[in-house]
């Protein structure tokens, strides 16, 4: 009877065993395929969505249409004046969605968001000008051209634009309006004058606080900070084609251009006298 017992037992302990091996493979399966589903970047290939936006993307500026010719000796009808068009309207909502919406269309790193009227309002009375300046350059969070350079003036033009417009600030009204003049920087003494020429502090200044701070201004990889005189005073005797040559091609721990290949030697000349003006 015992070993009876014992027999049964077993196999039923055999049974739920299996039934248990069973019910944990099924689950695996299960969990993998709730997984694959919820990947982040798995589109349907016939997505309509995804269809809809890449034609919005891929579609043409414009078209040229052939009329055909009038017969001869008809009238040609008076031509219609043309409205004129909305100022890069086609081309600045694509620079927008493919560039600038990450940040302008979230709010992410501070930009301010299209259609945040209190945000945008004093950036467009600065004027469209200085709008380009601080996309083209870079300010703040925000990388020179947004991070896109194959990007051109008239497109990153058409994007601002196209973001005023949209923020209810015509490109005409406010975000025209002409700054008013600079006041010209005083002349560079020193080093700056021995460079062939004043060099323009203002845009130095400006320079040096989005590219240049992040060494000089607080001494890291041994870069000597702005003001330090002790520190400077060796490098400034060297003169300032050598302290701008050093600047363009690197030294030390420092990279060409601070790593900012797209400033030109007149930025980066101005950025090095306004360093030295405050260090002298």
């Amino acid at each position: 009877m015992s070993e009876q017992q014992d027999r049964t037992f077993m196999a039923t302990f055999v049974t739920v065993l299996g039934i248990l091996v069973v019910l944990a493979i099924a689950l695996i399966f299960l969990a993998r395929y709730v997984q694959h589903l919820a990947e982040p970047g798995e589109v349907p290939a016939n997505d309509p969505l995804l269809e809809k936006r890449k034609a919005e993307l891929l579609a043409p500026v414009g078209r040229v249409e052939v009329a055909a010719a009038p017969a001869a000796g008809a009238k040609a009808p008076p031509a219609a004046a043309a409205p004129a068009p909305a100022a890069g309207a086609a081309d600045g909502k694509a620079v927008y969605q493919a560039t600038c919406f990450a940040c302008h269309g979230t709010g992410a790193a501070g930009a301010p968001k299209v259609g945040d009227k209190a945000a945008w309002e004093p950036r467009a009375a600065q004027g469209i000008d200085t709008l380009m300046r601080h996309a083209l350059q870079g300010k703040g969070a925000m990388p020179p051209k947004g991070g896109n350079m194959a990007l051109g003036e008239a497109e990153i033009r058409a994007a601002i634009e196209y973001m005023l417009r949209e923020t209810g600030l015509a490109a005409g009204g406010a975000a025209k309006k002409v700054a008013p003049a600079a006041k010209p920087a005083p002349a560079a003494s020193g080093a700056a004058a021995s460079a062939g020429g004043s060099a323009d502090l203002a845009a130095g200044e400006r320079v040096y606080k989005s590219v240049c701070f992040a060494c000089h201004g607080t001494g890291a990889a041994g870069a000597p900070k702005v003001g330090d005189k002790a520190a400077w005073k060796d490098r400034i005797a060297q003169g300032m084609d050598t302290l701008v040559r050093h600047a363009i091609q690197g030294k030390g721990a420092m990279p060409p251009k601070g790593g900012r290949a797209d400033l030109d030697e007149r930025a980066i000349r101005d950025a090095v006298a306004y360093m030295v003006s405050k260090s002298r």
